[in-house]
């Protein structure tokens, strides 16, 4: 399908200002518009003409809008910008760094924007807020400040002061990367963060078994000193009747010459001999299950006791709990802020603004961690079994891992806070709309009654 060229093929229109498309050619053309706003002059259906005039509608938002011309064979389009403002400043947005310029053009609403028509003359350059300046020998041309200590925008405003009308763009200031001797210390800071939480982690106690595990420990050490116990009786009565026998040979040996026993004797001493070595080892290996005993249970009172004792003091193992809740939560803070301060400094993107954050992350994510701890512990969020559980039964893993994803996620764990909170302090919502003590005004009232209360008479 061949093209139907359109002039002005694109113009700036603000409210109730018009504009004359013509076609190209000799042949009449039907107009439309897409979407629906504004004006043909001719109107639709009557405007089968070589030409045609637009008139734009009261414009509150900036919108764009195609006209187009066709044929049975041919069709065309022009694009019609509709702004609130008389004047358009081009381009509308646009980013800048310290020392860089930027000419803007204003347009006045009716001028043709492909044409580039020279700006408007009488116009005033506003900056708000004053950073940067605008040229006063190159109207248009802004220049940035040769600083920029953090990202800001300005807005760039073209004013009439004759006629009261104003166009506006925006410029983004973007700040330079953070660099020198505060980042070098704010890595420290980190690191020192790491090292810490990691001497403490070292200081602590090694993790204590569950009590069903030492309670099984115990009674698995019972039995063993039980069966040794059966061994050493059974050795005992072995010394005993290997001593019965060598005294009843003795006995029938006396009288008989010579130095040396007899072979009988010599058996039952040899069978005394092996008993009381038997005997021997049964005793020892009753004496070694009896210390193994004895350390089981002494392993299964620390386990139930309420206190823990550290390489450092004895303290509560509640408290000891509580410590542990603080250093997970430091130490999955830390990963968070490595992990962004070792990206942002690659990108080169890290702001200076942002110190204070990395400064006090580790705090945050210890408390949050707390907090979220407090709260499984009291029953008010059911995560697991440690709201009914002794401090004892709680596996240590278990509550420096989750204390550790609270202090990376700290944002997920304040959002189910925040849902713990709403459900039990929940209230109704008051109506925003209007005061119900006041009574909207009646235009009719009903024969003989009352209008309904809290609103207006039916009519």
């Amino acid at each position: 399908m061949a093209k139907i060229s359109i002039t002005p093929p694109t113009v700036l229109l603000t409210s109730g200002q018009a504009e004359t498309f013509q076609a190209s050619g000799e042949d009449p053309v039907t107009w439309s518009i897409n979407p629906q706003l504004g004006n043909l002059v001719p109107p639709p259906g009557q405007n089968k003409t070589t030409s045609i005039t637009y008139v734009a509608p009261p414009v509150t938002s900036a919108q764009t809008i195609a006209i187009i011309a066709s044929t049975g064979k041919d069709s065309g389009s022009a694009t019609i910008s509709l702004t609130p403002d008389a004047i358009a400043v081009l381009p509308a947005k646009v980013e800048l760094k310290a020392g860089e310029g930027q000419q803007f053009t204003p347009i006045v609403a009716g001028d043709q924007v492909a044409a580039a028509p020279e700006a408007p003359t009488g116009l005033i350059w506003i900056l708000s807020p004053p950073l940067g300046n605008m040229d006063e020998k190159k109207p248009g041309l802004y220049k940035a400040p040769p600083e920029i200590t953090d990202t800001t925008t300005v807005t760039v405003t073209a004013a009439n002061p004759r006629t009261g009308k104003q166009g506006v763009a925006t410029v983004n200031l973007v700040a330079p990367p953070w660099t020198g001797l505060g980042v070098k210390l704010l890595g420290v800071f980190i690191s020192l963060v790491f090292l810490l939480v990691f001497l403490i982690v070292l200081l602590w106690p090694p993790a204590l078994p569950s009590p069903d595990l030492a309670k099984a420990d115990r009674i698995e050490a019972e039995k063993t000193l039980e069966e040794k116990t059966t061994a050493l009786e059974q050795a005992q009565t072995a010394v005993e009747k290997a001593q019965s026998d060598l005294n009843m040979a003795g006995a029938a040996e006396k009288g008989q010459a010579g130095p040396y026993a007899t072979p009988q004797e010599q058996d039952a001493k040899a069978a005394v001999s092996a008993a009381k070595d038997r005997f021997e080892r049964a005793k020892k290996a009753q004496e070694d299950a009896n210390d193994e005993l004895r350390n089981r249970r002494t392993d299964e009172q620390k386990v139930n006791s309420p206190d823990v004792e550290t390489k450092l003091i004895i303290i509560n193992r509640e408290v000891d709990l509580l410590w542990l809740v603080l250093l997970g939560g430091a130490l999955g803070s830390f990963l968070h802020i490595a992990q962004s301060y070792s990206d942002y400094i690659g990108n080169q993107t890290l702001k200076r603004r942002w110190a204070t954050w990395y400064y006090f992350r580790p705090f945050v994510g210890a408390a949050l961690a707390l907090v979220v701890y407090a709260t499984v512990r009291g029953g008010f969020m059911a995560i697991t079994t440690g709201s009914s559980a002794k401090a004892s039964e709680l596996n240590p893993f278990g509550v420096v891992a989750v204390a550790a994803l609270v202090g990376m996620f700290s944002k997920a764990a304040t959002m189910k806070l925040g849902e713990v909170f709403n459900t039990l302090f929940k209230t109704p919502q008051a109506d925003e709309s209007k005061d119900k003590l006041v009574q909207a005004p009646q235009s009719a009232s009903p024969p003989g009654g009352a209008s309904p209360a809290g609103g207006a008479a039916k009519t």
